[in-house]
């Protein structure tokens, strides 16, 4: 990937996001109503303030490493899974962190390597989270995260951002040691709902991640706030959008006050 190109499309998304592009309801009219949703951590919490600490902490070079090393920990992430073993976030994330550090001769002490894993414990909201919150859980829709995330991360950020009231206990890939796109990652909402997968939706940060749960079985929405290119594989989420319209329309609220 380039990441030059990359990064410009994280500091476009600084300046604004595109509309929702939702594909039409009634396609999908003979689907079951979405009575639960599963959430990816970053569609609610703003991934960019593991970049924002980093500049702090770094200075300029720090948006390059920000950008190298989340690269770099998905990459673990789906390595360690595709061989059929497991560390939690935080160990890859460290582990990721030191690697790319090194790659670009970034000299980093333990504080300021613990400092910037703590990011991810630190995030804030997007700006249009709370609302649709409300009005998902106002129209009785369960809700969860299932995030390669851990479970404390999740927690913390839920509690710092008061909207712990909203979820239901999150589910942390830790439960199942596999990352997604694992299928075992996805079942856990099946188990931790009590529904059929036709139930249950999935709102996604990453197309990748859109495209697991696809082909997983849920009705999915890609929550693509930064703008990027759909996929070009042999799966495409149900609804495209730029922020939290998309997993209202996941919900058939759409238009919902």
């Amino acid at each position: 990937m380039d990441w030059k190109t990359n990064r410009r499309k994280v500091i476009a998304g600084l300046a604004g996001l595109a509309g929702a592009m939702a594909m039409s309801p009634a396609a999908h009219a003979d689907t079951q109503p979405t009575r639960a949703i599963a959430f990816d951590g970053f569609p609610i919490f703003d991934p960019r303030g593991v970049v924002a600490r980093a500049r702090t902490l770094l200075g300029p070079v720090g948006d390059q490493l920000a950008i190298q090393w989340s690269a770099k920990l998905f990459g673990y992430s789906w390595l360690v899974t595709a061989a059929g073993r497991y560390q939690d976030f935080r160990t890859l994330a460290d582990a990721a962190l030191r690697y790319v550090a090194a790659t670009m001769g970034v000299q980093l002490d333990a504080a300021t390597r613990i400092a910037l894993v703590d990011a991810y414990d630190n995030l804030d909201l997007w700006p249009d989270v709370v609302p649709a919150l409300e009005k998902l859980r106002g129209a009785g829709v369960r809700l969860a995260f299932l995030s390669n995330l851990g479970e404390n991360t999740l927690n913390t950020n839920m509690a710092r951002n008061k909207i712990t009231q909203f979820f239901e206990p999150p589910l942390s890939t830790d439960r199942v040691a596999r990352f997604k796109p694992a299928p075992e990652a996805y079942a856990m909402a099946i188990s931790a709902f009590g529904m059929p997968r036709e139930t249950i939706g999935f709102a996604a940060f990453g197309g990748w991640d859109a495209a697991g749960a696809s082909w997983f079985g849920y009705r999915t929405a890609w929550i693509n706030r930064m703008n990027l290119p759909i996929e070009p594989l042999d799966v495409r989420p149900e609804i495209v959008s730029s922020g939290m319209e998309g997993v209202l329309a996941l919900a058939g609220l759409s238009g919902s006050r």
